[in-house]
């Protein structure tokens, strides 16, 4: 992003962010910062505390669990979307690893700037809660739905070496 107009059009488009106006914008953006990920790079570690929000500018971001010491892909982000919230909101570490799919570009905003920002806009704070919790929900029937299947599910395709399964039956 070349300049603060080009920025401030971005966060009017970002799925959250044009919930709040432009001072709010603007609020926010006063201490983002701009960084860039290059493919297989982890923006956030699953554990780490919850100190920043991000929101990305351009690109693919991987989200990954972990699923007894096996990182599992639960969800994929793409421009406009966010992640951290979580952490922001609950002071609860992060709930998952969140790597870049190819170039990423995020800009990154403190959790206090976050906090103090949504004091004003406390609708958008319940929102990103629900987001939250939503994201946490879909996460666990993710990782509970592949605890229940065979390791050859992993790919929902059966396992013809396997005398137990039957590719045939439903």
């Amino acid at each position: 992003m070349a300049d603060i107009e080009q920025v401030l059009n971005f966060f009017a488009n970002a799925r959250f962010l044009r919930l709040l106006d432009e001072a709010g914008r603007r609020r926010l953006l006063a201490e983002a910062a701009a960084l860039t990920f290059q493919d297989g790079e982890t923006v956030v570690r699953e554990g780490d505390p919850g100190d920043a929000l991000y929101i990305i500018v351009d690109g693919v971001a991987s989200v990954e669990a972990d699923d007894m010491g096996t990182a599992r892909a639960v969800a994929e982000l793409t421009d406009g979307s966010f992640f951290g919230e979580i952490g922001v909101i609950t002071d609860q570490p992060r709930s998952a690893t969140v790597r870049a799919r190819g170039v990423l570009q995020v800009m990154r905003i403190p959790k206090a700037r976050v906090l103090e920002v949504l004091k004003d806009y406390p609708r958008v704070r319940e929102l990103m809660a629900k987001v939250g919790v939503a994201r946490t929900e879909d996460t666990m029937e993710k990782m509970s739905l592949a605890a229940d299947l065979p390791p050859s599910a992993e790919g929902v395709i059966p396992d013809p070496e396997d005398p137990h399964e039957d590719p045939e039956e439903d």
